[in-house]
């Protein structure tokens, strides 16, 4: 395309089709949209008119709030996003931008704090508290790109009251009850049921490891997949080796648990628990036993947190009242502050006897249960 038409602020992209239209805000940022037009005339006409706009609010200093439609609004919020999440989280982002869309008004400069407000109230009729959390998350992040587009004048879901979401579950197996899964389990099921409990994976980190990631002879796993979309380095312990030792070993870009379809992994686990009677419990409580026991073993909280890949220690403090010795450093200040108070001799004084923790001894027999 000649330089000289570039400059007249209409110009065409090689990635993409349509015109497209350069042009300073009413603010003096500099911004570049598409425009609906089929020649460079019709493009220009567009600008004119975009410039006479912008011109316009700069002199009144009060913006136009724009038609766009909420369906609109939310697919330029999905375009947005493609890039900058992770593939299964975009995956779950469609569900939840049809909800959005079916609930709001059709033009998004309808949406209101009362839209928002009755939204919330009528979804906490069918849905549980962390659902309404997650959609609304979704709507006060497009609002606010909403408005640093220049779309709206303010994000209206900014401040909504949300129902109370209830304390994450810590619900953890024991040695027997873990034994009895992987007894009873599926010769399918059995490897990931393990690996998540000796390891504390999530299942999206366990079923998206290859193993071109898997440096067993070193017990160390590298995990790419993960929540928080950093690498992730996981030490191995004896248990977690002897399972990887017991898979069929593929090529490197082959996934370590090849053919695991993840929600059906999700549902035979939960119908083995409760087949089981091991109730209020989940895939994902197998990430909570792993964590549970060691700070119970006395593993340190933030070594427990680093493990697990947790983004924040507030994460971790879940499992505090399991460690023996975060709980016993903390009483033990009391100590100190009131030394010297108890009297020599109590009557019936005894001493305390020392409870041993039980531990996972003997709940991989052997590596073949894997595998039959």
């Amino acid at each position: 395309m000649p330089r000289a038409k570039e400059r007249d602020g209409v110009f065409q992209r090689t990635d993409r089709s349509g015109w497209w239209v350069s042009y300073i805000d009413a603010s003096g940022k500099r911004r570049k949209e598409k425009v609906v037009a089929h020649t460079r005339t019709q493009a220009l006409n567009a600008l004119n008119g975009i410039r006479t706009r912008e011109q316009r609010e700069q002199i009144l200093g009060v913006r136009e709030v724009s038609e766009i439609s909420t369906a609109d609004l939310l697919a330029r919020y999905k375009r947005y996003q493609k890039t900058r999440l992770r593939s299964t989280t975009f995956e779950r982002l469609d569900g939840i931008l049809e909800t959005l869309k079916g609930a709001l008004p059709a033009r998004a400069r309808d949406i209101t704090r009362k839209v928002v407000a009755d939204f919330v109230s009528a979804r906490a009729e069918t849905v549980a508290p962390g659902t309404i959390q997650k959609e609304v998350t979704v709507l006060k992040h497009a609002l606010k790109l909403a408005v640093e587009w220049g779309l709206l004048h303010e994000n209206v879901a900014q401040g909504a009251k949300l129902p109370r979401v209830p304390e994450g579950r810590t619900r953890y197996l024991t040695p027997l009850e873990l034994k009895a899964i992987l007894d009873t389990a599926e010769a399918w099921m059995k490897a990931p049921i393990a690996l998540s409990a000796f390891t504390g994976m999530r299942r999206g980190e366990l079923l998206g490891l290859r193993w071109l990631d898997a440096d067993v002879p070193n017990r160390r796993l590298y995990l790419r997949d993960t929540k928080n979309g950093s690498l992730r380095v996981l030490v191995l312990n004896e248990l977690a080796v002897r399972v990887l030792a017991s898979l069929p070993v593929g090529a490197p870009s082959d996934p370590v648990l090849a053919g695991v379809d993840p929600e059906l992994l999700s549902v035979y686990t939960k119908r083995l628990f409760v087949r089981l009677g091991i109730l209020d419990a989940s895939f994902h409580s197998l990430r909570h036993t792993a964590a549970s026991w060691m700070a119970m073993q006395g593993v340190d909280l933030y070594a427990v947190g680093q493990l697990l890949g947790h983004k924040t220690p507030r994460m971790t403090q879940r499992y505090a009242h399991l460690s023996p010795q975060y709980m016993a450093g903390a009483v033990g200040k009391l100590d100190g502050v009131f030394a010297g108070v108890m009297p020599e001799n109590l009557p019936g004084e005894a001493a305390l006897v020392p409870v041993e923790s039980p531990h996972f001894e003997g709940v991989l027999e052997n590596d073949a249960k894997l595998l039959n």
